[in-house]
């Protein structure tokens, strides 16, 4: 049981730990090494995000095959700043909730489900420079969410409402509620509940994911 339960705990640490910029012209025979891509076509432009491991470090490239651009995005998590080709573009800072976590965010973890475990919620406070472009906004906010990559942001919110709140205002709260259950067999599953929240009022979200 101990044994179970330190399991437990530990994944869940895991899961939990929830257009302004110069651009540049990249080469198509470009190579990253220890890497993982993700490739979206939306409003028939594509986008593909190559995230590259260099020390530990998780760096972000963003390239617009439809026009040769790209962009390069960096989170540096101990001192919440997000970079955008080596310039600052966005901050992220710890939101402290009480327990009435529904009336503060207007989202309540689930109520009265036998098969889940509500793990916690942790909200991010991010601001942006106003006017980034959507692209770039999706790698933003998925910098703040566990184990969600930037095209499932996209796919979740779409680039064009992205676009609209990037123009529209400079800042949002990413909630991520955590749920687990213990399988039969000892595997444990758990689901990631995101929402996005933008100062503009609207609120997207909440969208799941399973991890097992």
């Amino acid at each position: 049981m101990i044994k179970r339960i330190t399991s437990l705990f530990l994944a869940f640490t895991i899961l939990t730990t929830c257009l302004i910029g110069a651009t540049n012209m990249y080469a198509s025979d470009n190579k990253y090494y220890n890497e993982k891509s993700e490739t979206v076509i939306y409003d028939g432009i594509e986008y593909k995000y190559i995230d590259e491991f260099v020390n530990g470090k998780e760096i972000t490239h963003i390239l617009n095959l439809t026009n040769n651009t790209e962009d390069i995005l960096y989170f540096d998590e101990v001192n919440g700043i997000i970079y955008l080709n080596d310039e600052p573009i966005a901050f992220v800072e710890d939101v402290i909730l009480s327990e009435n976590i529904s009336s503060e965010t207007g989202i309540s973890p689930l109520a009265g489900d036998s098969y889940w475990g509500y793990n916690g919620t942790t909200t991010k406070r991010i601001t942006w420079a106003q006017g980034v472009a959507a692209a770039v906004l999706a790698g933003i906010i998925a910098a703040v969410i566990p184990n969600v990559g930037k095209v499932a942001v996209i796919l979740k919110i779409g680039l064009s409402a992205l676009g609209v709140v990037a123009a529209a205002c400079g800042g949002a709260y990413v909630d991520c509620a955590s749920y687990s259950h213990v399988l039969m067999d000892g595997k444990i599953e758990f689901r990631l509940d995101w929402t996005f929240r933008p100062s503009t009022g609207d609120v997207y979200g909440p969208y799941s994911k399973y991890i097992l």
